[in-house]
């Protein structure tokens, strides 16, 4: 019995010093080449009403310690500030604000001008077991609300890196060894190209019912649009699907002609796609919405076709 007790107690010995010996680590950062900050080719529309988010998987640093994540004293520090105080400039002086964060989730928000411990974020948990190193990430998420024109947008995130890491045994956030200690000074790219684009309502024309064409009256309408701010454009219209051969728009029924035509209201003539395009008549402020009013007539001129409903397709167009 006596020897039975002695050997449990040897084995609980045992187990207690493994509990109590300090993890040995052997900790380091290098310096990495950071990945630019690339935020893509949106629309100023989408730029306004969704945020745009990226990342830099390389944001200047990798480093590695047995002990991080577990009550070590390690501290990778990084304070980030940028050229245009967190805002992507334009060339026409429009800026497109951001944020930044430490973690893909987006819930780790750095402050610019502060420092913020890298290692305290959960990246280093359990690193170098096979030898490797986790890399400094940042990433970049713009703010909805700007109004901007087209162009490329720019900035420069410049992070200082310092770290101090602890190579050796390490117990309860006290290094008993050595203490790895460096600094580095990164600067990241950051660009999001923004191009043209509108919004536009079209309402369908509907001339109603009439026994001849003579009775059919004058249908008055107007194109809505909304486009990016400072694009001046063009609106035009398509011939149709079944334009004729003189050149008039023309709906059909059943092999059936009725032929109509689309006029600007504000100078008479057919709106057109190639020629007799409307105008902008000057540049969009991006939240406005410019009315193109037009008139829809049917020709008087042709003989009424059979009873039936008469269809045609007009597509709208705007050109930059």
């Amino acid at each position: 019995m006596k020897r039975i007790f002695r050997l449990v107690r040897y084995f609980a010995v045992l187990g207690l010093a493994g509990l109590l010996a300090p993890s040995l680590a052997l900790a380091q950062c290098k310096v990495d080449t950071p990945t630019p900050l690339v935020l893509g080719t949106v629309t100023s529309l989408l730029v306004n009403l969704q945020q745009q988010a990226t990342s830099s998987p390389k944001a200047g640093v990798s480093c590695k310690s047995m002990a991080v994540g577990i009550g070590s004293a390690d501290v990778i520090n990084g304070t980030v500030t940028t050229t245009n105080s967190g805002k992507l400039l334009g060339p026409t002086g429009d800026t497109v604000s951001y944020t930044m964060f430490s973690d893909k989730d987006f819930t780790r928000q750095l402050t610019i001008g502060q420092r913020y411990n890298w290692a305290d974020s959960g990246i280093l948990t359990w690193p170098g077991w096979d030898g490797g190193a986790a890399s400094m990430s940042l990433y970049l998420r713009t703010v909805t609300g700007s109004n901007v024109t087209a162009g490329t947008y720019t900035d420069t995130v410049s992070i200082l890196w310092e770290w101090e890491l602890c190579n050796g045994a390490a117990i309860l956030r006290r290094c008993l060894g050595d203490v790895v200690a460096g600094s580095t000074r990164v600067s990241i790219p950051v660009t999001l190209v923004v191009t043209n684009d509108c919004t536009m309502t079209v309402p369908d024309v509907s001339f109603g019912a009439a026994p001849a064409v003579s009775g059919f009256a004058p249908v008055s309408g107007s194109l809505s649009m909304n486009c990016t701010k400072g694009m001046l454009y063009t609106v035009g219209m398509s011939p149709g699907v079944q334009a004729a051969t003189n050149g008039r728009r023309q709906m059909t029924n059943a092999g059936k002609w009725l032929q109509y035509d689309i006029y600007d209201a504000s100078t008479g003539t057919i709106w057109g796609q190639t020629s007799n395009r409307v105008s902008s008549n000057g540049a969009a402020d991006g939240v406005s919405v410019k009315q193109f009013p037009y008139v829809a007539k049917i020709y008087k001129d042709q003989l009424t076709p059979p009873p039936g409903t008469y269809l045609d397709t007009v597509i709208v167009d705007v050109r930059y």
